[in-house]
């Protein structure tokens, strides 16, 4: 099992500069080898065969210029086979060009040795720390290039400013790098910059290795983030079978962020629209100053803290939340939302003279924003998280027809989404369209889901 442990960091205003440094540098070492990877992937994604007019070839002495055609390896590796053997040695020759396609993450970590002589600067940095920036270039090309398993891909890979690129990681670290200092403060050691103290405000588990360690820089300062695992624990997923006394169902929205199958209400708590007056004053103070002066600065740092509290309470109300509506039941239905397309901008109408008509995006500006500040998507990783923490289980549904359907008779009512009252013209039920919509929150007729209907008779679950 693995897990991730988050801490605040506490640095000297040496260790400081020097985390700051390494972030700096890594941020330009990524951009570098970006730029690599982005120059070879528009210099050969044409095919030789189907050749477009407007796209050069790149002649192919110069798409492998200053690429080796092999690499020697300079020690023997660390995986060994049945008889403890190393499986490559000191000497062995290794291709870095396969098929016509160049082993990128491979020739990269061999010209970091060049880049150190180069720039001298960059010796200072843990070389592992060096190398996981082109793991991170590996990862993000290749999920730019190869689909997953919904066929799907990232868009092109966009270069890091500032105040993107906030992270470098140490891909090996252990418990014994947690440590007390001389006065018996907690440190964390880490290599080429020392004893950082920190807020050891949660313990490692009993059985847990600490893995991996990365080093985060956050509006409020610095944080470390461990990942720790433990073989002996196995990663399991509760399948636990729904019954009428162990499940519930939920419907989220925004007139009620939920509405549970047992007549529960929880109202929406609107972070970002209470905080927003005070940050819109802010951003104004932003504006009318000069950019990048030290004033510029102190608002900037303001309004980033302020971001990060609006987020900070809206993720802890939502792990409330979560645990809330598990302390009573086992399994959680719910709908399985599409966020993107719920935020999707209007498409725009012409008119016969080629001018814009009204489309109604200014009124869905607002739904939008508050869509965000809702994070339906953000619960919902949490509501799975803490499923997952707690043995128990969550089943998403097909949403079409859920508040369409009368929880008694199943009978469909057609409603706009103005209509927020449900009446049955067919067993007279009348009730809020929100407490009729988390009731039938399986397969419906033509729907999609899990085999059967969970409906809520007000005092309790029918099982169809």
């Amino acid at each position: 099992m693995l897990l991730k442990y988050k801490y605040k960091l506490k640095p000297h205003k040496s260790q400081t500069v020097i985390i700051s440094n390494w972030l700096e540098m890594a941020r330009k070492q990524y951009n570098y080898r970006l730029a690599q990877r982005l120059n070879w992937f528009e210099a050969t994604r044409t095919p030789v065969n189907a050749c477009s007019l407007n796209v050069s070839v790149v002649p192919v002495d110069e798409i492998y210029q200053n690429i080796p055609e092999f690499r020697i390896q300079t020690r023997d590796g660390r995986k060994k086979d049945s008889n403890g053997s190393p499986i490559t040695r000191k000497g062995d020759k290794h291709p870095n060009i396969v098929n016509g396609y160049v082993v990128w993450e491979t020739v990269q970590l061999a010209d970091l040795a060049q880049t150190k002589k180069l720039f001298p600067e960059y010796k200072s940095m843990h070389s592992q720390v060096l190398q996981d920036v082109i793991q991170r270039v590996q990862t993000t090309m290749d999920n730019f290039t190869k689909p997953d398993q919904n066929g799907k891909t990232s868009g092109r890979p966009k270069f890091k400013g500032r105040h993107y690129y906030n992270s470098f990681s140490y891909p090996q670290l252990s418990n014994a790098n947690i440590v007390k200092n001389a006065n018996g403060r907690f440190c964390i050691n880490l290599p080429k910059i020392g004893l950082v103290p920190f807020v050891y405000n949660r313990s490692i588990p009993i059985g847990f290795k600490v893995k991996t360690g990365t080093v985060v820089r956050a509006a409020d300062g610095w944080y470390i983030s461990l990942t720790i695992e433990d073989k002996a624990v196995p990663l399991e997923v509760a399948e636990i079978q729904p019954t009428e006394q162990n499940s519930k169902g939920i419907d989220l929205g925004l007139l009620h962020y939920a509405v549970t199958s047992d007549g529960e209400f929880l109202e929406v708590p609107k972070f970002f629209r209470f905080s927003e007056n005070r940050l819109s004053k802010l951003q104004v103070r932003l504006a009318k100053k000069q950019k990048h002066s030290k004033p510029w600065k102190i608002l900037k740092r303001k309004i980033a803290k302020l971001h990060q509290l609006i987020a900070r309470q809206r993720l802890d109300w939502q792990f409330k939340l979560a645990y809330h509506l598990f302390s009573d039941c086992q399994v959680i239905f719910l709908e399985d939302l599409q966020i993107a397309s719920l935020v999707r901008r209007c498409k725009a109408k012409l008119g016969d003279n080629g001018q814009f008509l009204p489309n109604g995006q200014s009124a869905k500006s607002g739904l939008n924003k508050s869509l965000q500040d809702a994070a339906f998507g953000q619960f919902v990783q949490v509501l799975e998280y803490v499923a997952w923490k707690l043995g128990k289980r969550i089943i998403k549904v097909d949403p079409k027809g859920t508040s369409q359907h009368c929880w008694e008779c199943l009978n469909k009512v057609s409603k706009s989404l103005s209509e927020r009252w449900h009446s049955c013209p067919k067993c007279g039920q009348e009730l809020d369209r929100d407490y009729n919509s988390p009731t039938p929150l399986a397969p419906l007729p033509g729907g999609m889901g899990v085999g059967w209907i969970v409906v809520n008779t007000g005092g309790g679950h029918h099982f169809c």
